[in-house]
């Protein structure tokens, strides 16, 4: 799941990750909350979110 800044659109909604708040749209939020959660790392790329994937294996994206 790629990273964006944009301005937030008509139907989407906020999503909060240790009291910072994302603003996300209905798919990517349905996506995180069937993950389990959403994690942002830092890497030697930048920051990097990562689903918490309670079910199979990991997901990094």
């Amino acid at each position: 799941m790629g990273l964006a800044l944009d301005e937030p659109r008509e139907g989407d909604e906020t999503y909060q990750i240790n009291e910072l708040p994302l603003i996300v749209d209905p798919f990517a939020l349905k996506l995180i909350r069937e993950s389990g959660g959403l994690t942002i790392k830092s890497s030697a790329f930048g920051p990097m979110a990562e689903l918490d994937n309670s079910g199979s294996g990991r997901c990094s994206c």
